[in-house]
């Protein structure tokens, strides 16, 4: 433990190979080298939430064993959105205390940690989710159910949807860059019942959505521009998606309707359409929306704009921006007052 000050080499020191996966704002591959980088404080996660940075590391030792194993981690997040190293320390005392500093009981209780503050349990979706990904990433292949979910999809109306296992989902849409794929899923989309319409557009949010799937998702959103509901799903789909003209328009539209008054679907874009907020117009159409929801509830057991606004200024591309925001000199009264109140600590 005296040679090794990081997680990233311990499990280089311990023979193992490992991918980092960033879990904080839906699935995304993170280099090994970027996350060394976050554990020394040479970068700040790009994508924290909730003061924490959220990482699936997955490693196996080739040598020992074909067996993968999984931890799931937050670590806090200090005032300037770096990691905290006395947690990070903490969190590898307690690795070499449980598998020892050679990984020698990694097998026998199948990586397993002892409970601590920093492991964390991802939902049933979120667990699908990153088993597609990561085994796609190393050419794993697919779950078993991969196939069902296929013919669910091939065979309109033969199956029922509760036949389908939510993994052969999470799977399918993994695999939505195959072109027959991805012309199957957009030519069913609209038939699609709403449980497994839901399911795929949670999992697409992992995924860069090509154009004619997300000229489809537009469409349907398009069709129901008073449901704050399928807004949701929509637009968490698209948030990675290469459709970044597209999906500004669609925000912008959030914005200038009633579905701003949606508190849900604000939350919704922040924790996921965050990138469009670094854009002048589009954040100060959102804190306007956010502000004056809540000058319209002020009787709601909590309010928006402070714990937003926390939460997005811990992100790096963000933090500049949402600082400028507080010294706009034409702030709507709705916006000043919710930065009056920020400040003032009744938030």
């Amino acid at each position: 433990m005296n040679q090794i000050s990081t997680i990233s080499e311990f499990l280089l020191q311990a023979g193992t190979e490992y991918r980092v996966f960033d879990m904080g704002r839906s699935i995304r591959k993170l280099s090994t080298q970027v996350f060394l980088e976050y554990e020394n404080g040479v970068k700040k996660p790009a994508f924290p939430r909730a003061q924490h940075a959220w990482f699936g590391l997955l490693f196996w030792n080739k040598t020992l064993s074909s067996q993968h194993y999984i931890w799931f981690i937050k670590l806090p997040l200090d005032e300037q959105g770096q990691i905290m190293p006395a947690a990070r320390n903490h969190f590898l005392q307690l690795i070499v205390d449980a598998l020892g500093k050679q990984l020698e009981h990694a097998e026998s209780k199948n990586g397993q940690l002892p409970e601590n503050p920093y492991s964390f349990i991802p939902n049933q979706q979120q667990l699908a989710d990153f088993n597609s990904v990561s085994r796609r990433f190393l050419k794993l292949g697919y779950s078993d159910y991969y196939q069902v979910a296929l013919a669910y999809f091939r065979q309109s109306g033969v199956m029922q949807w509760q036949q389908v296992p939510l993994q052969g989902l999470s799977d399918l849409v993994a695999n939505i860059d195959d072109q027959d794929v991805r012309q199957l899923v957009t030519e069913r989309f609209s038939a699609l019942v709403e449980p497994v319409k839901y399911s795929i557009l949670i999992s697409m949010e992992n995924q860069k959505v090509p154009i004619s799937l997300a000229e489809q998702i537009s469409m349907w959103l398009q069709d129901h521009p008073d449901n704050p509901v399928y807004w949701q799903y929509g637009l968490r789909a698209l948030c990675q998606s290469p459709c970044q003209g597209l999906v500004a328009q669609l925000l912008e539209q959030t914005f200038d309707t009633e579905l701003a008054n949606n508190g849900d679907l604000l939350m919704v874009v922040a924790g996921r359409l965050w990138p469009y907020l670094g854009k002048p117009e589009l954040l100060r159409k959102f804190f306007e929306a956010v502000s004056q929801l809540d000058m319209a509830n002020p009787d709601q057991d909590m309010t928006l704009f402070s714990p937003i606004y926390r939460d997005l200024v811990q992100i790096p591309d963000l933090r500049d921006p949402l600082h400028q925001m507080l010294r706009w000199s034409d702030k709507s009264p709705a916006l000043t007052q919710a930065v009056g109140k920020l400040f003032s600590g009744q938030m």
